[in-house]
């Protein structure tokens, strides 16, 4: 979504820098309008190693990312060569959390897009069925909560793609200051061919990073329950790649119907969500906005979602799609065995999955930041 949204902009004539990390280290590239600065922040492990490391290194990393004051020199440096109209911040885990202090001190216009929860709960993750847990409420949570609140301050716009996040932060007094707006993420699938190719059975989609906390292991043991109990005709397709890939690998050996396509590449998507009659998104945490739910309307697939925050505002029940309590087996085998006997109900779903993404086009949505961007200029 970003390479597209720059590119867009580029082609509307706008100079564009990037500022992004690499494990590789310093580079500089230049594309037409567009210059790209990449870095690597000195830290204890490169952002995307996380998982490898201990609960004890994990915190002693958030801590130097919190007030990297090497991120902050590099970013001001670039800033100070480039002298931006407007900066436009995005998820800054891993890139440091001064920079925020940097605009504002630079006094630059800033905009920041929220995508996860992540200026709560440092892994990006809350649990919808644990919500209420010390986890995600007690006293370290309250810190962080307090100093993210501090660093992060009031940029000019914050832009969530859902209100559920602006009211998660708007609740727990984040950009007291700031203009909030809502913004769709774009649908960014290149439609080419507008038919349907579906199977002769009823077709189940699961696309997606194949993790405890997406649902996938959930899915996988509701509908093999399903298999055993009622002996269903149908197929569940999983695509994606992950940590529990072998895991779900195992426990779905012997039943032919759970089809595993392993990481596919995205000219493979139109075609495994034009041959599923319904795409399942099982999340048990928060979700903002997830890009797989607009993915699949917009090939005809109406979708199976867990009913969390992010979600349900993007599901019209019996409509564009259907949801089921979370993390609760009975509820998704219901819709599961609802879908199976209803085939033309779910084709009747198919014909009405493309008019909720109206206006919701790559020009749209760089429109409408071209508009937040001149406002106050």
């Amino acid at each position: 979504m970003v390479f597209k949204t720059v590119k867009g902009m580029a082609e509307n004539g706008h100079k564009v820098v990037v500022i992004t990390t690499s494990p590789d280290g310093e580079s500089d590239e230049i594309f037409g309008n567009i210059s790209v600065y990449r870095f690597k922040p000195r830290n204890f492990f490169f952002y995307t190693q996380a998982h490898k490391h201990s609960a004890f290194m994990r915190f002693l990393w958030h801590i130097a990312d919190m007030f990297h004051f090497g991120s902050a020199r590099y970013i001001k440096r670039i800033l100070q060569k480039a002298k931006p109209d407007v900066v436009h911040t995005h998820n800054l885990m891993g890139i440091g959390f001064l920079i925020p202090a940097v605009i504002r001190k630079m006094k630059i216009k800033h905009l920041h897009t929220v995508h996860d929860v992540q200026l709560v709960e440092p892994s990006g993750i809350i649990l919808k069925l644990k919500e209420k847990d010390w986890r995600y409420n007690g006293l370290p949570t309250k810190i962080y909560t307090w100093l993210m609140k501090k660093l992060i301050g009031s940029p000019d716009v914050v832009i969530s793609p859902s209100q559920f996040l602006l009211d998660f932060y708007s609740d727990r007094g984040f950009f007291e200051k700031s203009k909030k707006v809502m913004l769709r993420n774009p649908v960014t699938t290149d439609q080419t061919d507008s038919g349907r190719y579906p199977r002769g059975q009823i077709s189940f989609l699961y696309l997606g990073q194949i993790e405890k906390h997406k649902g996938i292991n959930f899915l996988i043991e509701s509908f093999i329950e399903l298999c055993q109990e009622k002996n269903i005709r149908a197929e569940l397709h999983i695509a994606g790649d992950g940590s529990e890939f072998e895991n779900i690998k195992k426990m779905s050996q012997g039943y032919g119907n759970i089809i595993m396509h392993g990481k596919v590449d995205r000219t493979e998507l139109p075609k495994l969500f034009k041959e599923a009659d319904m795409t399942i998104v099982p999340s048990l945490c928060y979700e903002n906005s997830p890009t797989v739910i607009f993915e699949s309307l917009s090939f005809g697939a109406p979708v199976l979602a867990s009913r969390v925050e992010g979600i349900v505002e993007l599901i019209r029940e019996g409509d564009n799609g259907l949801t089921f309590q979370t993390g609760d087996k009975e509820s998704l085998k219901q819709r599961i065995m609802w879908c199976l006997d209803n085939k033309e109900k779910l084709e009747e779903m198919s014909g009405k999955t493309i008019k909720p993404l109206a206006g919701l086009s790559q020009d749209d949505y760089i429109r409408e930041l071209n508009r937040l961007y001149n406002i106050g200029i």
